[in-house]
């Protein structure tokens, strides 16, 4: 199977959207899922709805939506000038892209888990002087592994296959933030066939391989 040197970057590069993109998860998706799943104020509702748009939206909106308020058009894109924070055409804008496409495939399985899980075990995990962050990490996380697993799979899916957010955030640069799916895009629009094929087989392969995984995963929840 022979890979180009643009198509290799965009695979590596995938690989450390990935990763960057997973610590973000396991860090801000965790905190985020189990206030939504133990609170019912008015900002967890007005979250758990911002949560939701990438589901309701199409990519490619959300990532213009997304590029119109990061850029200095917009109020909040000058303030992130004046900071020196760029959050457009460059990795973190692929990191962002991959977060916020993710970030309710991640929650909405520990959302569910965190809610079913026993009360009587949280509760005596209060009274015994655990915090509610404590309760979480040591004693309801532990209980929800394979839900937690599952998070992980769906989450790496998503962001492998993520290409309308990242096309407007990221700008498909090459060997800039031409990731693996939107390589595959330029590919074929450039009437090279042999490399979309080759790089639509590794994500097949991975695609494959996760799906497996999740399906195993499943039959012994």
């Amino acid at each position: 199977m022979f890979l180009n040197q643009e198509a290799v970057f965009s695979i590596i590069l995938s690989l450390k959207v990935l990763a960057a993109d997973l610590l973000l998860l396991i860090i801000a998706g965790n905190i985020i899922s189990f206030y939504l799943a133990e609170s019912n104020s008015i900002y967890a509702k007005i979250i758990s709805f911002i949560l939701d748009l990438p589901l309701a939206l199409p990519p490619i909106v959300t990532g213009f939506l997304l590029l119109y308020f990061l850029s200095q058009n917009s109020s909040l894109g000058q303030i992130l000038s004046k900071m020196h924070i760029n959050l457009i055409f460059n990795f973190y804008s692929l990191v962002l892209a991959g977060f916020i496409a993710s970030l309710p495939w991640y929650s909405k399985p520990l959302i569910s888990a965190i809610k079913n899980y026993p009360v009587n075990v949280k509760e005596a995990a209060y009274i015994s002087g655990k915090s509610k962050l404590n309760t979480f990490m040591f004693v309801i996380l532990p209980g929800i592994k394979k839900t937690f697993l599952v998070s992980i799979i769906l989450s790496i899916t998503r962001i492998f296959s993520e290409i309308g957010i990242s096309l407007m955030l990221g700008g498909n640069i090459p060997f800039k933030t031409n990731t693996i799916s939107l390589e595959i895009f330029t590919s074929v629009f450039n009437g090279d066939l042999n490399t979309a094929f080759n790089l639509s087989i590794i994500m097949f392969i991975i695609s494959l391989i996760f799906f497996i995984i999740l399906k195993i995963l499943e039959k012994e929840r």
